[in-house]
């Protein structure tokens, strides 16, 4: 997947790293056909995104959003996934544990 920055956390507003933060998760967006840009600039007014790129693939954006408790995360994928625009909006929760690659 190949990830193309549009919005990056000084654009919109919030820390990119916010300690207070619970949950992180990877929210895919699926949006209807020239609505991106109306999207993405709504999107990027939200202050539990802490980063918003356009990839290519089944999904035109994934958002990094940062809640304190699992209900707040649930409630801010509702207000993604009803925004005029959005056909799709699928969340995967981010695990606690992460991984060092190693190469070679």
């Amino acid at each position: 997947m190949i990830a193309v920055e549009i919005a990056g956390p000084g654009f919109l507003g919030v820390a990119a790293d916010r300690g207070d933060a619970a949950l992180r998760a990877h929210v895919m967006i699926r949006v209807a056909p020239r609505d991106t840009a109306d999207v993405s600039h709504r999107l990027s007014q939200m202050s539990e995104l802490t980063a918003l790129h356009q990839i290519t693939g089944d999904y035109d954006l994934v958002a990094v959003v940062e809640a304190p408790r699992p209900d707040d995360l649930e409630r801010t994928v509702d207000r993604i996934q009803a925004m005029s625009g959005v056909k799709q909006a699928q969340a995967s929760v981010v695990l606690p544990r992460s991984f060092s690659p190693r190469f070679g």
